[in-house]
């Protein structure tokens, strides 16, 4: 229904806004009942009519929003020990009903009662040479300690030997009891004295066997995977630090790393921002990270004497500890989105800076932060600017902005496979990339594969126009343009009014108008003849306003040479040999394979002509042989051909057994253009391949060397049983396959895609 589009987008909308509002002004120091300003009641009267128009339409997700405070006996922000399981459901209704809890995490685990959690066991096993030593100082906050705790309980991965240190500083609550008698695993500490959270680091840290630290504080929570990115980050000798995107418990971001200004003053980037804003989702350099999450070598932070106790008791300490890591150490300090941890901040020292409390040291210590990184501030550091900006100080000089239809989907097509070895040889050339699916999707896995490679991916926030928004405001700079496919083309040539030195790449793929002229031919369809006549205007337009155009084959290069296009080059597709350990013998192999998307109407037509037609003829020989048609996206018509010969298994993750045990690859396409990645891939696997002229084209395959080819269903059958039989012209192909994919290995290509560059830029 339309109107359930308009709910969300509003929903989110005026949500984002009421606790935007609200937590900025409580953190300017006004009190709870900034909830009534003026501004915020006119926010509360949309999101009411709002939620009214979902709970008459029947909204899923309205009803259940509603519904959860009622049904739920706990609550993330209020303890059953000061209010009443009916206090507790009506303000957490109210709460939900005025949007303060949109954004709230489910994985938020709630506040138990003093006499529940004393009930509860929370266990960790002992280890052995631990990889790591999670440092967590306590003082009281009990329900805060329990809850991280078992949050790590719950999400540390199994892959990982990881000890736990706990040092309580003079707890007067249940604390000491509990982590004594109800939590195994751990190594507990209780000092004799208070003495602040600084020096409880430093004593954990002497104690700790990891290879790494990573202090966290009592008042977070992490989140599933939230590890896992920080220690592979870590693999890299020359990161220093990593720290976590940290998030507030109402759902809004604290920080995606900070910011130091020349006066030593600090922001948290994005604070009360959604946290799912591109800007704050890719991995970068930054001043500092907080160290309430925060994971460093032991022997880094051993070299630079632990953290410096001139900020005793507490504040700044963590800032110190990251411009140590970069100008003592010269070292990076990142921050990494895809480590998400919750953080209830300022549980203990609150969070505004007031006298004769922990929280008053904030401004002390920046006094002597400033003084002892005087000169760093001075020449590294300038004032308080546009705070985006700010953020993108240490990124590479190079800035390449990337465009393709969708985030690569590597697994799924070649396409897309050549697009994302492309990235990852133009991040390793030194650019920093800004990727931009058209699709507007944030789809995983892809997305994350990006985001581990150090992209920054601007998907779509929440439509088109905010994503416009959302470039512009992020892009300061561009180099380079590089833009996939002719549509995309047309689509985003207001780029280069905005930047107008920027160098323009056309990435054709294939050419779209020889696909759709072979389509047209194979079907006698009239209008698909007019379809392509009118995308070869646009792709000849295209290719004249580019500084360069990218065709994968040398054919279709000098197509577009004779049309007078004088600026072009070939980068094919990529393709690596896979080497086995133990390649199956001929006789052991059995079946014939077809891959594809098929979503693509060349792969569809291929896999109708060679179930309908070729096997046929292939059965009446070899009547005990069983086709796989293995692929992405399988439509009914595919579905539709399978039999007890005939198996669809559809999307498989990993290919690699398929390609191992069946004794052929065919590939019978009658239509397309470019080259043809299952092509490719057949010949990395050494897996003999049958195929038509467009199937081999632009990689300089000879027919009985590297594959055999066919025109017509009485060849391909014919050559389908003949190869099915033949062990030496079998070993012939097999042994060949490597040979005919060198020209188009990472390396090979790398090395072409670094001088077209070079060519451009210099």
């Amino acid at each position: 229904m339309k109107i359930y589009k308009w709910i969300d987008k509003y929903n989110k909308r005026y949500c984002y806004k009421i606790n935007n509002k609200y937590y900025r002004g409580r953190d300017a120091g006004n009190t709870v009942f900034f909830r009534l300003h003026p501004n915020i009641i006119l926010y509360y009267l949309i999101r009411l009519i709002i939620v009214l128009a979902g709970t008459i339409t029947l909204k899923k997700s309205i009803l259940d929003e509603l519904k959860r405070p009622l049904f739920s006996k706990r609550s993330v922000f209020f303890s059953p020990d000061a209010y009443s399981a009916f206090s507790i459901r009506m303000q957490e209704f109210l709460l939900t009903l005025f949007g303060y809890r949109f954004f709230v995490s489910p994985s938020a685990l709630p506040q138990l009662s003093q006499k529940e959690i004393m009930r509860q066991k929370i266990s960790f096993p002992k280890v052995d040479n631990p990889e790591i030593s999670v440092i967590i100082p306590v003082f009281n906050q009990l329900v805060y300690t329990f809850n991280c705790l078992k949050s790590l309980e719950n999400n540390i991965p199994d892959t990982v030997k990881v000890e736990l240190i706990l040092v309580d500083d003079c707890s007067t609550d249940d604390t000491p009891i509990f982590l004594t008698q109800n939590v195994s695993g751990i190594t507990y500490i209780r000092n004799e004295e208070n003495k602040g959270f600084l020096m409880n680091c430093n004593i954990a840290a002497r104690l700790a066997n990891g290879k790494y630290i990573y202090f966290l504080n009592n008042d977070t929570q992490v989140t599933a995977d939230w590890l896992n990115p920080m220690l592979k980050l870590m693999e890299d000798e020359q990161v220093g630090c990593v720290g976590s995107k940290l998030i507030y418990a109402h759902g809004l971001l604290q920080e995606a790393g900070g910011i130091i200004y020349q006066d030593a003053s600090g922001a948290n980037y994005g604070r009360n921002d959604l946290p799912d804003r591109p800007r704050y989702n890719y991995i970068r350099e930054v001043d500092y990270c907080s160290g309430a999450s925060l994971l460093l070598r032991k022997s880094d932070f051993e070299k630079l004497e632990l953290f410096d106790q001139r900020y005793i008791p507490a504040y700044y300490e963590d800032t110190d500890l990251c411009f140590a890591v970069r100008n003592v150490l010269k070292k990076k300090v990142m921050f990494h989105p895809l480590s998400e941890v919750i953080h209830f901040e300022g549980v203990t020292s609150g969070k505004t800076i007031k006298k004769n409390t922990v929280k008053a040291y904030q401004e002390v210590n920046r006094e002597k932060f400033q003084m002892k990184w005087q000169q760093v501030l001075l020449e590294m550091h300038g004032h308080r600017n546009d705070v985006s900006e700010d953020s993108r100080k240490f990124l590479p000089a190079k800035r390449l902005l990337f465009i393709d239809d969708i985030i690569p989907a590597h697994d799924r097509n070649s396409g897309s496979y050549r697009a994302f070895q492309l990235i990852r040889m133009l991040k390793e050339s030194g650019y920093h990339i800004t990727f931009v699916p058209d699709d507007a999707n944030k789809t995983e896995p892809y997305f994350s594969d990006l985001v581990k490679m150090e992209v920054e991916v601007l998907y779509r926030y929440p439509n088109r126009p905010a994503m416009i928004r959302e470039l512009n405001a992020t892009l300061e700079k561009c180099d380079v343009i590089w833009i996939s496919r002719p549509q995309m083309n047309m689509e985003f040539r207001w780029l280069f009014k905005q930047f107008p030195n920027a160098k323009w790449i056309y990435d054709t793929i294939d050419l779209h108008h020889i696909r759709l002229q072979r389509q047209a031919l194979q079907s006698g369809d009239e209008a698909l003849f007019t379809e392509a006549a009118r995308v070869k205007i646009d792709e000849l337009k295209i290719a004249e306003a580019a500084d360069l155009t990218l065709t994968v084959t040398e054919d279709e290069k000098v197509l577009l040479e004779k049309e007078g296009i004088k600026t072009v080059a070939v980068i094919p597709n990529i393709h690596d040999p896979i080497f086995s350990t133990k390649n199956i013998p001929f006789d052991q192999r059995e079946g014939l394979l077809f891959i594809g998307a098929y979503n693509h109407p060349p792969n569809v037509d291929a896999a109708q002509w060679l179930v309908n037609e070729i096997m046929p003829k292939v059965w009446e020989e070899l009547p005990e042989i069983k086709l796989t048609l293995l692929g992405s996206k399988p439509s009914s018509q595919i579905y539709d051909l399978a039999s007890e010969r005939v198996i669809v298994p559809g999307y498989v993750t990993d290919v690699s057994d398929y390609f191992k045990t069946h004794k052929l690859f065919v590939a019978p396409l009658r239509f397309g253009a470019g080259m043809k990645g299952k092509i490719g891939q057949s010949l990395a696997y050494q897996l003999p391949v049958i195929t038509s002229t467009i199937g081999s084209e632009g990689m300089n395959l000879r027919d009985g060397k590297n594959v055999l080819t066919a025109a017509n269903t009485e060849e391909f059958a014919k050559k389908i049983i003949l190869l099915y039989n033949d062990e030496i012209l079998w070993n012939t192909l097999f042994n060949n396959s490597h040979i005919a994919i060198e020209q188009f290995s990472y390396p090979a290509v790398k090395r072409d895609v670094s001088a077209l560059l070079d060519d451009l830029l210099f």
